[in-house]
Order: structure tokens, then C-alpha cells, then sequence
């Protein structure tokens, strides 16, 4: 296949994964282009930009307007698919496949984005062909939070390119950079754990800030009744229902139709990414308490260096010494264990209260009893 005549500029400005890019970079210059790729790693590492980077190249053949349209959205033949609630549906394969079968409308190749873990089983198997032969010089690159959420047929048929956490150090300077003060970058990028997206999210969005102080006074408070625990689930929904709303508007802002106002379609994926963003802070919620009981684990170990929570080290330490001999990184593993229940449509509401019940019983020394409804 042709070379495209783009090198190390293509990647300019991510952070991290030099290897990965220098896999990317060498396949665009050598022309030794696989027809799908598995972009695999941590949300917020950089995965969706370097793949539209990556099918930008791979469109405009070199062409600098049309890498430019492309990396706007505004190229035929680079596609992203967005899939219609917590999946890519059969029908939006089948039509990925039918396009997929023509040449490209007027790039040197036509490129495809997916995400991976959202097929099911139905879809994966529409796409199976296609994806091994695919037509006319069209290439796949299919994007997962790990691996192990890809079905194995999918993995078989696309190199794999892994992206790993961004180093601490370049996602704070990243932060400075956009002036941020060093003290408020240092904890916007522990609390990012490696993604440079959800640390960008703690240094900027108020929602997100919010949602961690209810968070942190919810994990805190070890002594709580069971109407108080269900008032601090409560407040935590609030702050999820927040963060969706503020990122359905985000998504609205700027957009509208020739009336002046945003179309149905439009409305409604906004409620989509309203609503997936919302489900995502009640998940990061879980993360951020476990992340919380980890970092009491170290203070209480004399390492409170480590702590991604700096900002919050005094009244950790605090109870940590008011707590001696507890099971702080038991505690930290219940919501661990509390987070993959949300993939099994259990009630949020249900999950935290009991989670957080769970979570005192260990700093208390009692034996966990019970489970997660439907566990």
C-alpha cells in the first residue's frame, strides 16, 4: 500500500506511549498498514485522539486539507461509530459492513472507528468477516478499556497496540502548562490514576470536584446511621446526576439545526452521553472510595507520600490513628468488588449503601456478612 507522508507531527502533543505511537508512525511511513487495529488501555489515555490522528493520515493520504477536514469530523471517508446506549448494535454493524464493501468516497483509504468492548456477541460475529477481508483498503480500529472486555474473535482478527498510564510527571507539567498551579496539578493527576482526560477533569470540571468531596466526607464517615448513610448516597447520585447533565449541555453547546435549535437526533445523543456520564461518575465514585480507603492503608504504613488524596492527608491521618488495627485495605477491596456490580444492572443506590455498610464493618473489625443484591 502507499506510504503516507506523515511521521512523528501526526502524534504531535500526546502524552505518553512513545511506543505505541512509534508503532503507528513506522506502519504510516513504511505503508505496512494492518487492516484492524486494537487500540486497548485505560479511558483517557489517549486512545480516541491517536486514532483519529491515525485514521486522519490514513485518509487524506498525505494531503494536508484533508487531514485538516479529517481531524475536524468533516471527511466521508474517516467514521466513528457511536454506539446506542451501553452497545454497538447489530444494525449499526450491518451498515459499517455495507459501507465498508464500497470504495472510499474520496480518501486514499476509508477508515472505520469502533469501540470494541461494546459488541455483543450478535454484533462481533456480523462484523467477523469484514473485519479479516476487509474491501477497497479499509482499516478497522476498534477501542477497549482492556482485552479482556474484547470477545476473543475480535482479538484473533486485529493487532493489538496497548496504551499505558501516562507517567505522573508529564501529566502535572501538562496541567502547569494550561496554568494550573503545581499544587492543584499534583492532585488532579494522583486522582487521574495515569488518564490524562480524567485528570484534565479534576483540575477543570466543578461536578467532578464536587462529586469527590461527597465522596470523601461519604467515606469518612465510618459511624454513620443508616439514614445518614442514605442521605450520602443520596447526595453521591446528586453529584452523578450532576456531572450528566453538565456534560449532556457540553454536548448541546454550539450545536444547532437551520431553526436555531438543536435537532432530535441530536437531543437524543445527548441524552446518551448525559446518561453514560452519569453512570461513569457513579463509577468513578466507587473508584475514588477505594481509592480513598488504599490511601489510608499507606498513611497508616508511614508511606503517606504515596497518597493520591495529598490534599486530604490530615484528615486521613486523623482517622487512621483514631482507628488503629483497621482492615483499611479490606475496606479499599470492597470497592473494588462493589465497582464490577454495576455491570450486572444492579441498583447504584443499593450498591453504594451496601458497600458502604460493608466498608465500616472492616474498619470496625467486625466480619463482612451479606452481599450485593443479585451478587
Amino acid at each position: 500500500m502507499d506510504r503516507v507522508e506523515a511521521k512523528t507531527e501526526t502524534f504531535d502533543g500526546i502524552l505518553g506511549n512513545r511506543p505505541a505511537l512509534r508503532l503507528l508512525e513506522n506502519a504510516l511511513s513504511s505503508g505496512s498498514v494492518s487492516h484492524a487495529y486494537l487500540f486497548h488501555g485505560l479511558s483517557g489515555v489517549g486512545k480516541r485522539i491517536v486514532a483519529y490522528r491515525f485514521g486522519a493520515a490514513l485518509v487524506s493520504g498525505g494531503d494536508e486539507g484533508a487531514m485538516s477536514r479529517a481531524l475536524r469530523g468533516l471527511h466521508p471517508d474517516l467514521v466513528e461509530i457511536e454506539p446506542e446506549g451501553r452497545f454497538t448494535t447489530i444494525g449499526q454493524v450491518r451498515e459499517v459492513v455495507r459501507i465498508a464493501a464500497s470504495r472510499p468516497f474520496e480518501g486514499t483509504r476509508r477508515v472505520f472507528i469502533l469501540r470494541a468492548d461494546t459488541l455483543n456477541v450478535q454484533a462481533a460475529n456480523a462484523l467477523l468477516k469484514t473485519l479479516e477481508e476487509p474491501e477497497g483498503g479499509t482499516v478497522f480500529v476498534l477501542l477497549a478499556a482492556s482485552r479482556e472486555g474484547v470477545l476473543p474473535t475480535i482479538l484473533s482478527r486485529a493487532q493489538e497496540v496497548r496504551f499505558d498510564p501516562v507517567p505522573l510527571g508529564e501529566v502535572v507539567s501538562f496541567l502547569m502548562e494550561r496554568g494550573h498551579p503545581e499544587g492543584e496539578a499534583k492532585t488532579a493527576a494522583a486522582l487521574g490514576r495515569g488518564s490524562v482526560g480524567l485528570s484534565l477533569r479534576y483540575a477543570e470540571e466543578e461536578e467532578l470536584k464536587r462529586l469527590r468531596e461527597a465522596v470523601v466526607r461519604a467515606g469518612l464517615s465510618f459511624d454513620a446511621s443508616f439514614e445518614e448513610r442514605h442521605g450520602v448516597v443520596e447526595e453521591i447520585m446528586a453529584r452523578a446526576e450532576s456531572v450528566g447533565e453538565a456534560r449532556e449541555r457540553a454536548y448541546l453547546a454550539g450545536v444547532e439545526d437551520a431553526d436555531g435549535g438543536p435537532d432530535r437526533r441530536r437531543k437524543e445523543a445527548a441524552k446518551r452521553f448525559g446518561r453514560a456520564a452519569r453512570d461513569g461518575a457513579v463509577a468513578e465514585a466507587l473508584d475514588l472510595l477505594a481509592l480513598l480507603y488504599r490511601d489510608a492503608a499507606v498513611v497508616a504504613a508511614g508511606a503517606g507520600d504515596l497518597a493520591a488524596n495529598a490534599d486530604k492527608i490530615p484528615e486521613i491521618r486523623t482517622r487512621v490513628e483514631e482507628r488503629a488495627g483497621a482492615d483499611w485495605a479490606g475496606a479499599a477491596r470492597v470497592f473494588g468488588e462493589a465497582r464490577g456490580e454495576l455491570a450486572y444492572n444492579v441498583s447504584p443506590e443499593a450498591i453504594l449503601e451496601v458497600a458502604l455498610s460493608r466498608m465500616g464493618q472492616k474498619i470496625s473489625g467486625s466480619s463482612p456478612k451479606g452481599g450485593f443484591p443479585g451478587s
